[in-house]
């Protein structure tokens, strides 16, 4: 069997399905979003096409220290061959940069995105964030936070899709597995006793209100690493402020994803994304 293999420290690259359409794809690398901040740089893959193209902001996870944007590229390449165009966005890592640096990145690349649509060809108002792990933590902030760390206004995404995140840190040693407290240790820097009202902020299930953008949830319900309920609460909370949200556990899956299981997950989000 072929697995996809999703780990806090790595992301496989997406495979290529039959029912690509073949679309040309044009490459726009080490794009700065932000000339004044290292590491704010993203990359663009745009279809060919003369309207203007949904976009999928890719996030890559690594528990919020490790990883780079390259790890998206193939599956940014997929996207723009099913017409959808993609950035793959770089984001500061802790503990060099801990918290709120990667959520402060993610938001002002959102920023930059919808600033210069009309110039890369693709829809302002059909933007959708996906992440997986930590960076699925991040794609939910990107839906959800609506306002960088300096209390200044940021642009939310129109969509989220979030794969086997982290939603809900503010109790983490009952909330989380153990093997994530080294991740948060880094990211976070303080403790939770220290600083709750800091965890609590880094949290996306906080941040829901009834204006938040529609979800498409996926958890294997077989995580070692996040735990399945953690998508569960943040489906619940969602549905509770009456936000649209579509919740999917799949059976027998982990943090690792069987092909057949990753297939699914990348079709169902071209749906999603179009039906914005």
């Amino acid at each position: 069997m072929k697995f996809v293999y999703f780990h806090p420290n790595f992301i496989a690259q997406t495979p290529i399905f039959s029912y690509v359409k073949l679309r040309i794809v044009k490459v726009i690398r080490d794009v700065s979003y932000d000339t004044a901040v290292r590491g704010r740089q993203l990359d663009i893959f745009l279809p060919e096409t003369k309207t203007a193209a949904p976009l999928v902001v890719l996030i890559h996870g690594g528990g919020w220290i490790s990883g780079d944007r390259t790890t998206f590229h193939d599956s940014a390449e997929w996207f723009a061959k099913q017409g959808i165009a993609a950035a793959c966005v770089g984001y500061r890592l802790a503990p060099l940069n801990p918290y709120p640096a990667a959520i402060d990145d993610v938001l002002q690349s959102i920023g930059f995105l919808r600033a210069h649509a009309s110039e890369y060809n693709f829809d302002p108002h059909q933007i959708v964030s996906m992440g997986n792990s930590a960076g699925g933590h991040l794609a939910c902030m990107a839906g959800l936070k609506q306002t960088f760390s300096n209390g200044e206004p940021a642009q939310n995404v129109n969509g989220v899709v979030s794969i086997c995140s982290i939603t809900d840190i503010r109790n983490p040693h009952e909330s989380q597995y153990p093997v994530a407290f080294s991740f948060l240790d880094q990211f976070m820097v303080k403790t939770v006793h220290e600083a709750p009202e800091m965890y609590s902020e880094a949290s996306p299930i906080t941040h829901i209100s009834e204006n938040a953008p529609p979800f498409l949830i996926f958890h294997g319900s077989h995580d070692d690493i996040v735990p399945p309920e953690q998508s569960k609460q943040l489906y619940d909370a969602l549905c509770q402020a009456g936000v649209s949200a579509d919740l999917q556990i799949l059976d027998r899956e982990g943090h690792a994803f069987l092909f057949s299981s990753w297939s699914k997950i990348i079709e169902q989000a071209v749906e999603f994304v179009q039906t914005l």
